[in-house]
Order: C-alpha cells, then structure tokens, then sequence
C-alpha cells in the first residue's frame, strides 16, 4: 500500500478557487518561510537569512509564545508515518509546556480564521505522533499574529469523532482521487 500524507488526503475538502494563484502562491511561500524560521528558533538554531518583513511578525508571534510557554522541544518538522493505514504526516512541533509533563503537538498556523479540516489534521497528527512513540496528550493549532502579537490558542480534544472523520477522507480519498 503507497503511503499518502495528511495534506494530500484533506486538500479535497479546501476550495481555493477563488483566489488568485499569486496570492495562494506567496501564502505557500511565507507560511513555508515561517515554519522554517520558526522550526529553527525551536531548536536553537541560528538562522543566517534576514526574516523577510512580510514573516516579521508571525516570527515574533512564534518567539513570544515559544519563550513564555515552552520548556522543552521534541520534535520539529518530522514526518510520521503509519504503515498499516498508509499514511503520513509532518507535525510542526511537539514540546513539553512549562510546568506541565504531558507532550503537546502544536501546529502552526499563519491564517487568520479557523479552519473545519485543521480538526481532521490535527487528529490525524496526534495518530501518527502516538503511533511513532510520542505519548500526547494535547494538541491545538497556533495561529501566529502578523503584527507580531501573542498567537491565538485553538485546542484540539480526543474524542475520536475527528479521526473518525480524517480516516474516511483517507478511504474516499484512495478510491475517488487515487484508485487505490
């Protein structure tokens, strides 16, 4: 069975039509942008690019939250993958929060408005982070501020309806879209 990553499987149910490829591509590249910065203030890296202005301030969203909240990293950018449902996904971060023990998988955002798929994402992501030996306990989508602001907080619960909801995308998915 051919592995198929989360994205893959929900960008059936994201309708970007009418927006303009410019715009959609310039998102594509600052949120990609973003992450890397971010993913290399995470794990104390040096980044040695100049932060481009339109990242500025989704950059300093991510330093004040990563500074206040958390007292250690995990995982950064790693791809997961389970073999028995064949599939794959890349969490953004799992950390341990000051003064908690638990893991939390965080995902980081740069729109500004929630989204219904992140649900199905973020279920699937802390799937995967479990499967791969990541015991978390918390989840929730980060949605960085542009002007540099604290980031707003979504948490995700583990009622199992959103996995539900993400492994029938997965099936409609490899039938409809892959033939598989």
């Amino acid at each position: 069975m051919q592995t198929i990553s989360v994205t893959q499987v929900l960008s059936t149910y994201q309708d970007f039509s009418s927006i303009k490829s410019a715009v959609l591509e310039y998102a594509a590249w600052r949120g990609k942008e973003v992450h890397r910065i971010c993913g290399s203030i995470a794990l104390g890296l040096p980044y040695f690019s100049e932060i481009p202005s339109s990242c500025a301030g989704y950059v300093l969203s991510f330093q004040q939250w990563f500074e206040r909240t958390v007292e250690g990293v995990h995982l950064v950018e790693r791809q997961l993958s389970d073999e028995v449902f064949g599939f794959t996904g890349t969490p953004d971060l799992i950390v341990t929060m000051k003064g908690e023990s638990a893991l939390t998988l965080v995902d980081l955002k740069t729109p500004t408005l929630l989204q219904r798929v992140w649900q199905g994402q973020l279920a699937a992501y802390r799937h995967l982070a479990r499967k791969n030996g990541y015991p978390v306990e918390r989840v929730f989508s980060l949605r960085l501020d542009r002007d540099g602001k604290l980031p707003k907080v979504k948490e995700y619960q583990d009622d199992g309806r959103d996995l539900a909801a993400f492994m029938a995308a997965l099936t409609a998915f490899r039938y409809f879209v892959s033939g598989r």
